[in-house]
C-alpha cells in the first residue's frame, strides 16, 4: 500500500526534475539568443552549462520534496498501527487517497488523485 505511493511519488520527482531542467534549459537559451545575437558565437557550451546547473539545483529541490513525502507517509503509518481509528491525526483526505491507491494496487489499475467519489472504485488513464 504505502510503496505504490512511494512509486508514484518518485515518479512524480523524476517528472519534475526534468520539466525544470528543461524549461529552465530552453528559456535561458532563448534569452541568451535575444540578448546576445551576434556577440558570441557558440551558445551551445553556455547552454549546457545551464542544463547541468539547472539538473543539479533541480535535484538538490527535490530531494527535500522526497524527503517530506517519505516523512508524511512514515508519519501516516506509525499513526495508523499506534492509535485507534477514533484517536489518529491523519487528515481524512491523506486517509482517503491512502486507501484508493491500495484498493487501485490490489484491482492493478492507476487512478487519479484528484477523483472526487472514492466509492467509484480507480479510473484507468
Amino acid at each position: 500500500r504505502i510503496s505504490a505511493v512511494a512509486i508514484v511519488s518518485s515518479f512524480v520527482l523524476i517528472i519534475g526534475k526534468l520539466f525544470i531542467m528543461i524549461g529552465t534549459t530552453l528559456l535561458a537559451y532563448m534569452a541568451m539568443e535575444q540578448q546576445l545575437d551576434g556577440m558570441v558565437n557558440y551558445l551551445w557550451l553556455p547552454t549546457l552549462l545551464i542544463c547541468f546547473i539547472s539538473y543539479f539545483t533541480a535535484e538538490m529541490f527535490n530531494e527535500v520534496f522526497g524527503m517530506a513525502i517519505s516523512t508524511i507517509l512514515q508519519c501516516f503509518v506509525a499513526d495508523e498501527e499506534m492509535f485507534p481509528v477514533a484517536e489518529r491525526f491523519a487528515e481524512g483526505d491523506l486517509a482517503a487517497m491512502i486507501g484508493k491507491t491500495n484498493a487501485a494496487a490490489k484491482k492493478g489499475a492507476v487512478i487519479h488523485p484528484e477523483a472526487d467519489a472514492p466509492d467509484d472504485g480507480p479510473e484507468l488513464e
